[in-house]
């Protein structure tokens, strides 16, 4: 009797840690353009690119972590390698501008049921290079607020998806918002669609832009 409850117990402890602990990771194949125009100044040097519904393929990586501590924030990282668009310039040349970024975020997580929402805050480190016309690098840290909201389909292994990092500040607004459809598989594994949309409207010391990227992704996940 003593031997059955001591397994049904530790039963229970593991149950309860697995609902309190958790992990997931992505990666998806992505596919997006860019439309808008953005303009760099460095030592007096400006490149001024307008692009036209250019487009480029890459893949994008998250990850998250989250744990029982209550006062603790969760984890969350997100990789876009270098993704290269090719605009025109003001004298008729052409410039290739690269972006690469990362993103740290700490969130809390107030529901996990049906509904999931989480609510934190991003720290989004944008790399960036210029080529063509001209020969720039740049690099910039953007503070951001970060709503994840996710909903579970009943009765289908279907998860729905969507979060959204933004900041605004004296007309100057950065988002980045994806939305997307997950698929239960087989034991964690799910299968993943889904649409990103980044917006980058700046007029501030050295950076001019507005600039869009958005385009679909594909891939597969893993959640414990």
């Amino acid at each position: 009797m003593k031997k059955a409850l001591l397994t049904l117990c530790a039963g229970s402890v593991m149950a309860s840690a697995s609902t309190l602990l958790g992990f997931g990771i992505e990666a998806d194949y992505y596919s997006p353009e860019a439309k808008g125009d953005f303009r760099y100044t460095d030592n007096s040097v400006t490149s001024a690119t307008h692009f036209n519904g250019d487009n480029d393929s890459q893949y994008q990586v998250g990850l998250y972590l989250e744990h029982p501590v209550p006062m603790l924030p969760n984890l969350r990282a997100d990789f876009t390698p270098e993704t290269s668009f090719t605009g025109t310039d003001s004298i008729a040349g052409t410039n290739t501008v690269k972006f690469s970024q990362i993103d740290t975020t700490l969130y809390y997580e107030l529901l996990d049921n049906v509904v999931d929402l989480d609510i934190g805050l991003t720290g989004k480190y944008v790399k960036g290079d210029v080529s063509g016309t001209v020969n720039q690098r740049f690099n910039v840290i953007i503070p951001m607020v970060y709503v994840a909201v996710g909903v579970k389909i009943p009765a289908l292994p279907v998860r729905l998806d969507a979060d959204l990092k933004y900041v605004g500040y004296s007309g100057n607004s950065v988002s980045d918002m994806r939305i997307k459809a997950a698929w239960n598989v087989f034991a964690g594994l799910e299968a993943v669609a889904g649409y990103r949309y980044e917006s980058l409207k700046l007029d501030e010391n050295d950076i001019y832009s507005t600039l869009k990227i958005q385009g679909p992704f594909i891939g597969v996940g893993y959640r414990f």
